[in-house]
């Protein structure tokens, strides 16, 4: 606990943007709830709702990957900023969602705040290891954790109290005003400086000066040149490269376990989330109580897991594997479970095994894959999550006319258990990737064990000199 405090006054500008991104899913949660409440109320068909969780994932499929190549060719700080500000009118245009026949309103407005989402996550993952020192980037990971659960626990439960006793419409104008103090803290938010304009620079060295100073005038004139030319020659090193996301693809272990973890652990994870709520209302028998508690204990487990995430901060390779088998036999332990207070246990456990592994994850792939490639590494994973989400929950919501609800988790359980195993291959490497997540600064640009201007026959993991979703 003591870490993330210290990260909180250490980090000004992860500071902001934490804070922005704590409000934005508050409102996205009281959002959602409302919405999905309101599209029951209006046509009394689950159809509705199930349109409106596809329209939640499938953009991620076209989206995703435009979200990636936009990170890391521009602004990342301008394109949080203009993604919070267009999803504020987005938000709005649900308040004319008061009959059947607007319907339609509110699955285009899902759409295009998850294609605006879709286009900030990357740019979010990507901007963190830029902002925050290097000895601070698991503390920051692990507080994020924390807040995704602190979101899940306050925006579900008080969304759905709100939405009650004042009305969807009401949850749509918060979420609204969310996006607007969202999108004016990551304004004021301190970022990195950008080059001089050339154009100012040319004028300043051709200015006039009196007769008498030619040669002063000369001297300055090559110094701002030369200060110019440098910095157009970084940019050119820095320029995007369309082909470098796939070399390094292709050379990096870690990232290719991390895409194929990214299709293997929603196939449980997306029938875990149709299962919550038919395990709190049918399985236990306890009704909307029984949801609310078990999503409660959801949220607290990130909230948990967050926060012991920075003791495991010297071995997040085995943390990756330890939170996913965890978690699987947490789930297997919820589909037997006897009462909803077994229940809850369970999924509170299983979430803290999951924010353990998720935040020693992304630690490692902020500091072992390059900088110049973030924006479309953390854009893969999220699409192909997303979409395998989409399709797990869909295939879960059919096999529950099949199958009893804990057969499905029992299962689910065991494929979050075998998700684990790719990660199994990053064993050997344990010592440089763990080595490299403990690296306080500088770039990363080149594989474990690999030296500076050679190619790494081995190992085939990018990033890791000197030796984390």
């Amino acid at each position: 606990m003591n870490e993330l405090i210290g990260l909180l006054k250490k980090e000004p500008a992860y500071r902001k943007l934490a804070a922005a991104n704590f409000v934005s899913g508050i409102g996205d949660w009281f959002s959602s709830v409302a919405i999905l409440s309101l599209l029951l109320q209006l046509t009394g068909s689950g159809m509705a709702v199930g349109i409106t969780l596809a329209a939640r994932t499938l953009p991620f499929l076209v989206m995703g990957p435009v979200g990636g190549i936009l990170a890391d060719q521009r602004n990342k700080k301008a394109i949080l900023i203009v993604s919070d500000f267009s999803r504020i009118m987005l938000a709005l245009s649900l308040l004319w969602v008061d009959s059947p026949d607007r319907v339609w309103i509110a699955y285009v407005a899902t759409v295009g705040l998850v294609v605006f989402s879709a286009l900030s996550l990357p740019a979010r993952q990507s901007l963190i290891p830029r902002i925050v020192r290097g000895e601070n980037l698991q503390a920051a990971n692990a507080f994020d954790q924390t807040l995704g659960g602190m979101n899940m626990t306050l925006g579900a439960m008080l969304g759905g109290v709100a939405s009650a006793a004042f009305g969807p419409q009401w949850s749509f104008l918060l979420n609204a005003a969310t996006f607007l103090v969202s999108g004016l803290w990551v304004w004021r938010m301190p970022y990195e400086s950008q080059p001089e304009d050339s154009t100012s620079a040319d004028s300043v060295a051709t200015a006039s000066l009196p007769t008498a100073l030619n040669a002063e005038k000369q001297k300055v004139r090559k110094r701002l040149y030369g200060r110019l030319r440098e910095k157009k020659a970084a940019r050119r090193k820095d320029a995007p490269d369309p082909s470098a996301f796939w070399r390094t693809f292709r050379r990096s272990a870690l990232m290719k376990v991390v895409a194929v973890q990214s299709i293997a652990w929603p196939i449980g994870g997306g029938a875990i989330n149709v299962l919550i709520s038919v395990y709190g209302y049918q399985v236990f028998g306890a009704g909307d109580r029984g949801v609310g508690v078990l999503y409660g204990s959801l949220g607290i487990g990130f909230i948990l897991g967050g926060m012991l995430a920075p003791s495991f901060k010297r071995w997040p390779v085995q943390a990756v594997i330890l939170g996913a088998a965890v978690e699987g036999l947490a789930h297997i332990g919820v589909s037997g479970a006897p009462n909803l207070v077994w229940g809850a246990a369970c999924i509170l456990l299983a979430t803290l095994g999951g924010g353990v592994g998720n935040t020693a994850l992304a630690t490692l792939m902020m500091r072992a894959v390059p900088q110049q490639v973030h924006g479309r590494a953390f854009a893969l994973n999220e699409t192909l999550s997303n979409v395998s989400m989409g399709v797990s929950m869909l295939a879960a919501g059919v096999l529950l006319d099949y199958l009893p609800a804990r057969v499905i988790g029992l299962i689910a359980g065991l494929l979050i258990v075998a998700s684990c195993m790719p990660s199994l291959v990053l064993l050997p490497l344990r010592k440089q990737l763990n080595a490299q997540a403990l690296v306080s600064g500088g770039k990363n640009d080149e594989a474990p064990g690999q030296p500076q201007g050679r190619e790494s026959a081995g190992t085939g993991v990018s990033g890791c000199a000197g030796g984390d979703a």
